[in-house]
């Protein structure tokens, strides 16, 4: 099949002519071409007269019967040429046509350099070389190839773009470049740089500012010659010159008399030649303007080179139909645009389909003799329009049929044909709908057709091209369609871009189809060149598949068959277009498609995968132009983008993408070119689709991060085995087997090479292991113990760099990745993770590596470091190389221990075991910090201490550095203060001391005006636990005023030193609330509590100027409580003087105080609650009024009838624990519940039964006896002394207002913190009080006789009157 090119679209171009006749808006083209043409500048004078050749045309005329390049013999330069085919064998070819353009110009030999201005030398370097003979791939995939071929001759690298037109003859590889000045031919497949180039000039006679291109072609070669030859037509004046080889066209001149021969076209006034397809062996076919066609014959009957021109007229056949027939023929063919060979028929004849715009197609058989017939012509306008818009309907409805146009078709191969002319033709036809305002888009269709032998025409398949939609240009060239045997693979080939569709059946019978697939195969893919680039394909041409034997004659079959699929041997070349583009080069664009479609599948666009793995492979070269971003037309779903994007990415990192070398000679190239693609992954997908999500991002990153730090490795280890001894195993090549232990495919005899090609993405893996390889040197001698110390380095090394370098790569690459925002800091660890999957750079088996590293690491040193170390240069050597590897340890610790943390707080919706884990991480960081930064000050370097603290804002160690400096100093200080030997070395080094003391006092003090507040903090609280409390009071001047003051206020911890730096600043009234504090919520100790409540009272009075009783009211009332317990302790302390611990007092006092029922056995409840509150009254501490009220009703007084109370009678101590109740300011519920259970065992402190027990008794004797009961000296002492004053919420309870109300909700309010079974255990106890209670309240009608004890006790607290028998008896 060898299909025609046609001229450029222009303004009286069939394509737009139609569309003004049918009121269409816009018509535009885009297409590539094959043959080039420039406007040489070189003299003629008449297309007959000799030409004169530049030196260089000349030289190469007179060395064309044996150039420099050609063998010596045909058959070595047949087997040269064994790609191309270069033998004709005069079967049937295809011969790009000029294509002609609107527009001319002056042409000079560096015009034309912008087509070939990416064939440099540079360009040659190797990078992406295919096998056919230095082609350098721009793109690759399983479908396609787009190369470069570096054969382009000097004349076309010029820096100016010129209107050239082009075109490539696939069956022997030459090329044909015109313009209106000058021709060029060369062997497009040649792997020379500067090819041999046959280099001729062109008459100058129809040469204008719109003059048209001259029309050529290739010609088979002749029988006795490997040259194509050359037919040369020019539009205007239908002079015609042929020359049967290219080099002796050049050697004595394109148009000599001696051997070439010229003719005329018969043109009509104004018609021209608009177009020339090659028909051999029936000879070729012109176009004219007006519509004709004519057959032009190259040879005579006797096989002599010969032009003859015959006129084919549209009705009859041969001579018969006239000239009028020829007219009406030609006027309704007048916007033909394709005319193409088809099957050759016989010898010398062959069948020629022609197409017009409106959608007429003609059927004829030529003869090369100048016979022919016109066998059928159809109108298949409509029956392809309705087969369209059956297929897509939405499309075509948007749409105007007027604006519908037949742009290109290409005649399929049919292997099946039965012998002579009953036989059907596929055609394969392009269409367009034109755009109009509705639809500002093309809509670009392939239809296929098929001739009857019947001569019917009917319409088989439709295929809507999706990829594709940009409209047709005017002044472009014109589109084509090509569709090179074994027509799997149709190509559409426009100005700026090639569209293939795969051409396939399914190989399935028809009943199989689903309805619903509406194409002819499944796959379909655009290839364009950037947009910023200057690039237009201004030439194109077919290359069939090509075998190492010669190709069968039966490969001429059906487009659509499988026939001549494969040949008889190798196959040497794909099927494919060749491209001449305009400032990119001569293009190749193979398909890989031999092999059937094996069912039915609906067409779909190319893999997104696919897509990007040519941006990532080939994109990267900065001198491909091909655009790699992608089309509107075809978009992806985010999901399918990052699913694509991951598994392209894990590919790169494990070296199983097909697009990398297997393996380099050079490991650190291999990882730097896959560094390289991901890098490119990254940039590819930014620059081309919408954000991917951030965890597909972070992902990416990720794997980025792992090929760098994989690198950096690397270079750790050729660094060490430069200077390993021979034999001497490092740390690699212990760990590597181990983690490879369980791979059973692993080959090859390096096992750290593999790791390093296949297994970098767990690189995670490896640096937690790195310190394995000590464990295998466990012999103890000194020099195993260096040995040690070298493996140490050696895994601090690669532990470090590959955690820097991937920290490092991290800060530069977020924002490549679109993860700037909110980024990442200096140190490499993201700001925001929340959903992200935890940094590898920080995982749990990492920071314990770390952590050992470093432990490991200064175990090390310790055990190495010494005066022995002196005389071993390589131990010394190997440990100083340790102590600095212990900066970058406390580096990574620090960062890996920050990033993992701040990871997990992030990640709430994990749940708590995430939280937890970050929790625990931190304080484990905390915690651990200092010992990480603070050994390299032990070391010698303490300025990379301090500068490591400060970076990681480690306060708390820039605190101890320097306060443990300033000590160290001191101690020094004072051992030299006692040093009697050379006083003058002494003062030189105190004064050194000095001088260092006051640097660091002023580094402390910078610290405070850098850091601020933070800092202060961290200092105050070292200060206050190593007991330094008057530098903490005295120190630091300048800040004492702003920092420690909001220090010390800011706990309650502190109050006891506030105070006094509150009353060194005149602030007495804080002070004194400060001091009333910590005296009633803080102090335990008795005797502080009453020392700080007198200095608070004095601080306060002093505050005001003056004693205000109101203002001082409530430390009064504090120190009279303190007064009650001060009586208790100085009635107990002797038991705890005489004690040998608060144990052994508290049981003296059971004993002594605590025999009665209240506090028995029995009891535990209240027994343990006097106990408890008695040990405190023996050690001094501070009682709380619950816990004293307790001590003093739960007890009886001792046998000498001393009281708990220090000058308290017996039964006085219910007073006072009611007096320390209105002192103690208890909440209302809690005060009372107190001061029930007061009055309570206040009344079942006496035997009541037997007091009122009046049988035999006096009333002399029974008021003695009443007058002696707590319960009337409680309320005798009330009145006297105010507690029971008429307007104080204090009153004597009566008997039956004392009960405990056995609810344990009763007993919360005051035992808030005791479980179940203690408040039970109380309630218990409390519950047997009333019972006791309502003993009395029954038997000893106690409820009668209480008014009159408590009328009697008020009476004489009052002084009122009594009778003398009354007196007597309380007197007794």
């Amino acid at each position: 099949m060898k299909p025609n090119i046609l001229e450029p679209i222009t303004k009286n171009d069939p394509l737009l002519t139609f569309a003004r006749d049918h009121h269409a808006k816009t018509l535009y083209a885009g297409a590539n071409f094959l043959f080039l043409v420039s406007t040489a500048s070189l003299p003629f004078h008449s297309m007959f007269s000799s030409n004169h050749l530049s030196a260089e045309s000349a030289a190469a005329a007179r060395r064309r019967h044996r150039p420099t390049s050609r063998p010596s013999s045909r058959t070595q330069h047949r087997q040269e040429r064994s790609g191309s085919n270069a033998s004709m064998n005069r079967s049937v070819r295809e011969s790009s046509v000029i294509s002609q353009r609107g527009v001319s110009g002056s042409f000079t030999e560096r015009e034309l350099f912008s087509l070939g201005k990416a064939m440099t030398m540079a360009s040659a370097r190797g990078d992406g070389k295919n096998t056919d003979g230095g082609a350098i791939d721009w793109t690759k995939n399983n479908k396609f190839r787009v190369s470069k071929l570096p054969a382009l001759p000097p004349p076309l690298k010029t820096a100016n773009p010129a209107p050239i037109t082009a075109a490539t003859e696939g069956s022997n590889g030459y090329a044909l470049v015109l313009s209106h000045t000058a021709a060029y031919v060369w062997q497009y497949t040649s792997s020379d740089t500067i090819p041999h180039t046959f280099s001729f000039p062109l008459p100058n006679d129809e040469q204008g500012a719109n003059s048209p291109f001259p029309l050529g072609a290739l010609v088979s070669p002749s029988a006795n010659s490997d040259e194509p030859g050359l037919v040369v037509v020019m539009p205007l004046s239908g002079r015609t010159a042929y020359w049967d080889s290219v080099g002796s066209a050049v050697a004595e001149g394109l148009f000599s008399k001696r051997r070439g021969v010229e003719g005329k076209v018969p043109l009509i006034s104004g018609e021209s030649v608009t177009a020339i397809c090659n028909a051999e062996p029936a000879g070729f076919i012109l176009s004219l303007s007006s519509g004709r066609l004519a057959h032009l014959a190259l040879r005579d009957p006797a096989g002599r080179p010969g032009i003859t021109v015959t006129i084919m007229r549209g009705y009859g056949t041969g001579m018969m139909g006239g000239f009028l027939g020829a007219l009406r023929a030609g006027s309704s063919r007048r916007d033909i645009v394709a005319v193409r060979a088809g099957r050759i028929l016989r010898m010398g004849e062959r069948e020629i389909i022609v197409a017009t715009a409106r959608g007429n197609f003609s059927r004829w058989q030529a003869n090369r003799s100048g016979t022919y017939a016109n066998i059928t012509d159809i109108d298949a306008r409509d029956n392809i329009l309705s087969a369209i818009e059956q297929v897509a309907p939405d499309e075509v409805q948007l749409r105007s049929k007027d604006a519908f146009v037949i742009v290109d078709a290409a005649v399929g191969e049919n292997h099946d044909a039965v012998e002579g002319d009953n036989h059907d033709v596929d055609v394969l036809v392009l269409a367009s709908f034109m755009p109009t305002p509705n639809s500002p888009g093309a809509l670009h269709v392939l239809v296929s057709l098929k001739f009857r032998s019947s001569g019917r025409l009917d319409v088989c398949d439709v295929h809507v091209v999706r990829c594709y939609t940009t409209p047709l240009e005017e002044g472009k060239t014109r589109p084509r369609l090509y569709l090179p045997r074994p027509g799997r693979t149709a190509f559409l080939v426009f100005s700026r871009a090639v569209v293939l569709v795969s051409t396939q059946k399914p190989d399935v019978d028809d009943d199989q189809m689903n309805e619903d697939t509406e194409d002819r195969g499944a796959f379909e893919d655009v290839v364009d060149f950037r947009g910023d680039l200057n690039v237009e394909i201004v030439g194109s041409g077919p290359e069939d598949v090509m075998f190492d034997s010669t190709p069968r004659s039966d490969m001429m079959g059906s487009f659509t068959s499988d026939a001549g699929a494969t040949g008889a041997g190798k196959k040497t070349r794909n099927p494919g277009v060749m491209l001449v583009a305009r400032g990119a080069g001569i293009v190749r664009l193979e398909a890989f498609d031999l092999e059937p479609v094996k069912e039915s599948v609906p067409t779909e666009p190319a893999k997104v995968k696919s897509k990007i793995e040519q941006a990532v492979f080939y994109g990267v070269k900065e001198d491909n132009p091909l655009n790699f971003k992608g089309r509107k037309e075809t978009k992806y779903g985010i999901e399918e983008v990052e699913e694509a994007a991951l598994e392209i990415s894990q590919e790169i990192l494990s070296s199983t993408s097909e697009y990398l070398p297997a393996v380099l000679p050079s490991l650190d190239t291999h990882l730097s070119l896959r560094a390289a693609h991901l890098r490119a992954l990254a940039e590819h997908l930014r620059a081309t689709f919408p954000p991917l999500s951030r965890k597909t991002m972070w992902r990416l990153l990720t794997d980025a991060e792992k090929c760098h730090a994989a690198r950096a490795v690397w270079t750790v280890r050729e660094a060490h085995l430069r200077h390993r001894q021979e034999g001497e195993e490092g740390a690699l090549e212990v760990i590597i087997p181990e983690l490879l232990a369980s791979d059973d495919d692993i080959g090859g005899s390096d096992p750290i090479r593999t790791w390093f090609l296949r297994y970098i993405g767990s690189i995670e893996d490896l640096i937690p292991k790195a310190k394995h390889a000590m464990v295998e040197k466990t012999s103890k001698g000194r020099y195993e113990k260096v040995t040690m110390a070298k493996m140490d380095a050696e895994a601090n090394d690669i532990v470090l760099a590959a955690l820097m370098k991937a920290w490092d790569f991290r800060v530069r690459s977020v924002k490549l990745y679109r993860l700037d925002k909110p980024g990442v800091d200096s140190n490499g660890i993201m700001n925001k993770t929340t959903g992200l999957l935890p940094p590898w750079t920080s995982g749990t088996d990492i920071l314990q590596a770390l952590s050992v590293h470093h432990e490991v690491s200064v175990a090390m040193i310790k055990t190495l470091w010494g005066p022995r170390l002196a005389s071993d240069l390589e131990g010394k050597e190997v440990i100083e190389r340790v102590a600095e590897q212990l900066v970058g340890l406390a580096e990574a610790c620090c960062r890996g221990f920050e990033e993992r943390s701040l990871w997990c707080e992030q990640q709430s919706e994990d749940g708590e075991g995430t939280l937890q884990e970050g929790i625990t991480i931190k304080e484990r960081y905390i915690a651990q910090r200092g010992g990480w930064i603070k050994p390299l000050a032990e070391l010698g370097m303490p300025e990379k201490a301090y500068e490591l603290a400060e970076k990681w804002q480690d306060y708390r160690t820039l605190v101890e550095l320097c306060s443990e400096e300033i000590i160290r100093i001191e101690t020094s200080q004072k051992e030299l203060s006692n040093a009697t030997s050379n006083r003058e070395a002494v003062e030189r080094e105190n004064a050194e001391l000095a001088h260092t003391k006051k640097q660091t006092i002023e580094r402390m003090e910078a610290y405070f005006d850098k850091f601020g507040e933070v800092y202060a903090i961290e200092m105050y609280e070292y200060l206050v636990e190593n007991g330094q409390l008057q530098k903490l009071l005295n120190g630091f001047e300048n800040w004492r005023e702003t920092y420690l003051t909001r220090f010390l206020r800011s706990s309650k911890r502190y109050a006891k030193l506030s105070w006094i730096h509150d009353v060194g600043l005149g602030e007495y009234a804080l002070a004194a609330d400060t001091l009333l504090e910590v005296a009633t919520e803080q102090e335990e100790d008795q005797w502080n509590k009453k020392v700080e409540l007198s200095i608070g009272k004095l601080a306060k009075i002093a505050a005001m100027g003056y004693l205000d009783e109101q203002s001082v009211r409530n430390i009064d009332s504090e120190l009279e409580l303190v007064d009650i317990q001060n009586r208790v302790y100085e009635a107990v302390k002797v038991i705890g003087k005489t004690s040998i611990d608060t144990d052994g007092a508290v049981q003296i006092g059971l004993e002594k105080y605590a025999g009665g029922t209240l506090t028995s056995k029995k009891r535990a409840g209240c027994r343990e609650l006097w106990k408890r509150a008695f040990a405190r009254a023996v050690e001094g501490m501070v009682m709380g009024v619950e816990e004293l009220a307790d001590l003093l009703t739960l007890v009886d007084s001792d046998d000498e009838g001393t009281s708990l109370l220090l000058h308290a009678e017996r039964g006085e101590e219910f007073y006072w624990a009611l007096k320390a109740l209105s002192l103690g300011g208890l909440p209302l519920e809690r005060r009372k519940f107190t001061e029930k259970s007061i009055w309570r065992r206040c009344f079942l402190r006496d035997n009541w039964q037997a007091i009122l027990d009046t049988r035999n008794k006096t009333d002399k004797h029974v008021q003695a006896a009443t007058y002696d009961t707590a319960v009337y000296k409680t309320i005798k002492f009330g009145y006297e002394r105010g507690l029971f004053a008429q307007n104080s919420p204090y009153q004597p309870l009566a008997p039956e207002e004392t009960f405990f109300s056995d609810s344990l909700e009763e007993l919360r309010t005051r035992f808030a913190r005791a479980d179940e079974s203690e408040l039970k255990t109380i309630g218990f106890d409390l519950s047997q009080e009333n019972k006791l209670l309502t003993r009395f309240l029954e038997k000893a009608q106690l409820r009668v006789w209480f008014p009159g004890v408590l009328d009697a006790a008020r009476r004489e607290a009052y002084g009122e009157h009594v009778n003398g028998e009354e007196r007597e008896a309380m007197e007794e």
